[in-house]
């Protein structure tokens, strides 16, 4: 019976999926994608920006991300954590010639982040933000792929890992990105989810993990990112990450606009390299933000009921 079901829904994903590429085909092909950044721009010059959130950067794939940054960069400012926070002090026209900023981060921790994307986001004159796993770092050689697939991707099957990139960013490759300039940040220890756990779990998890990483790389660190869904987080796991933590990226899409939202809850774009030119445009030029219109709400009660 289950087997049926599933046979019966797989036709409708399919016509689902196929629907939603032809949508996004179609309002690139009528420049809607432009449409909607150049509006952006106008109504908060100087205060707007986007956060992409990037996994794997597999060797085989640098020319496309290397393609994706050459189209990001013609429209706007790739910036480091550091200028990216400039939204929200003063307006950063002068020194992006009025684009709007793009931060990346890149999840997880994985190698191929350090060998592959670091190198390209260095060549367009920007750092990125990348965020570590300390148990994942730490894993035996034997147990790294065995730790992606029970607590990294839950999703992967038997054979993903000859497609996807596993393997995790050693101790030194993480202290190197730090020394170039990169910010290395904080996606908990084991990459748990936050909701519901007890203050002393809490606290390994967030605390803990933020100072394994700091003693890596000799340096604070002030960006936290939380693992899977938007709602994988509680007010309480929000109070220990605000402790430790000056900026909180969500896995929540949504333009970033400085007159309104908080280093404490920063939305990002997931876009990844295998992504068609047709995808990754939709999706930087904000189109699809607007399904995640009830979600960014529901976070933001979330922050100011735990005293934002």
């Amino acid at each position: 019976m289950a087997t049926g079901f599933c046979e019966y829904l797989l036709p409708t994903m399919t016509l689902r999926t196929e629907a939603r590429g032809l949508c996004i085909r179609a309002a690139v092909a009528l420049g809607l994608d432009d449409l909607a950044l150049s509006l952006h721009s106008r109504r908060c010059r100087g205060k707007f920006g986007v956060v992409i959130e990037v996994h794997d950067t597999p060797p085989a794939s640098a020319g496309d991300l290397r393609r994706q940054l050459e189209w990001v960069a013609e429209r706007f400012h790739i910036v480091s954590l550091e200028t990216f926070a400039q939204i929200w002090d003063e307006p950063a026209d002068r020194q992006t010639g009025g684009r709007p900023l793009a931060l990346f981060t890149f999840d997880d921790g994985r190698e191929s982040n350090y060998t592959v994307a670091a190198p390209l986001l260095e060549s367009f004159g920007a750092r990125g933000v990348f965020f570590v796993v300390p148990a994942f770092v730490e894993c035996e050689a034997s147990k790294a792929l065995s730790f992606y697939r029970s607590r990294v991707n839950p999703d992967s099957k038997a054979g993903d890992e000859l497609q996807e990139d596993w393997k995790p960013m050693s101790r030194d490759q993480i202290a190197d990105l730090a020394a170039r300039g990169h910010a290395v940040g904080n996606h908990s220890l084991s990459h748990a989810r936050l909701v519901g756990l007890t203050p002393e779990e809490l606290e390994r998890e967030v605390g803990d993990s933020a100072r394994k990483i700091a003693s890596w790389t000799g340096k604070s660190v002030d960006a936290f990112a939380w693992t899977f869904s938007w709602d994988s987080i509680d007010a309480a796991a929000w109070a220990v990450i605000r402790r430790y933590h000056r900026f909180c990226f969500t896995p929540c899409a949504g333009t970033v606009d400085g007159r309104h939202d908080q280093p404490s809850l920063i939305w990002r774009r997931e876009v990844e390299v295998r992504y068609s030119p047709p995808e990754f445009r939709f999706f930087y030029s904000g189109l699809g933000d607007l399904s995640w219109t009830g979600q960014r709400r529901k976070l933001r009660e979330m922050l100011a009921a735990n005293g934002r």
